[in-house]
């Protein structure tokens, strides 16, 4: 497993200030921030590699990508039927960092009705297009609030971006 998979610092921070310990965490896209977030939270990690299953003491989703097609919208994404009934009924905060890029994020925007939106979500990755019209979407779509958070990533040389949608 390559290390510096995770979420910047900043995340975690923001995480540990705002969410109290104790409280559920729904994850898309599992790695080694997960065992930092097990520390403190009951967390749910949908993950489709089997590489990133069961590192931590998390409660896992086993959803591989598979292709969708809806109302003229196709892509990849996670298999939604391993997913819409192993999530808790409440969770605290969602964390938008799966799948890879190299898959897309947009399957998040297609199957809107498997999560609950009451709550924070945290989309990393933001410094990417993809990313930010996620976070733009959800945030139109369900009038929430944005705070953009930027760290620089010493690993790559470069900033990393991620921004943290709250209920207004």
């Amino acid at each position: 497993m390559l290390s510096g998979w995770e979420l910047p610092e900043k995340a975690f921070q923001w995480i540990e200030k705002n969410i109290p310990f104790g409280s559920n965490i729904v994850e898309l896209g599992s790695g080694h921030g997960s065992v930092r977030l097990s520390e403190n939270y009951n967390v749910w990690s949908v993950e489709h590699d089997e590489t990133w299953l069961n590192i931590s003491s998390n409660t896992y989703i086993h959803a591989e990508i598979v292709p969708f097609s809806v109302n003229g919208i196709e892509g990849l994404w996670y298999n939604v039927e391993k997913i819409k009934h192993s999530l808790p009924e409440k969770y605290d905060l969602l964390i938008i960092d799966g799948p890879p890029s190299t898959i897309g994020r947009n399957g998040v925007l297609t199957f809107q009705e498997i999560f609950t939106w009451n709550c924070h979500i945290l989309v990393d990755d933001t410094h990417r297009a993809q990313e930010k019209f996620i976070a733009d979407e959800l945030s139109s779509q369900k009038s929430l609030n944005q705070i953009h958070f930027t760290e620089y990533f010493e690993q790559n040389d470069s900033n990393r971006e991620f921004i943290i949608l709250s209920p207004k």
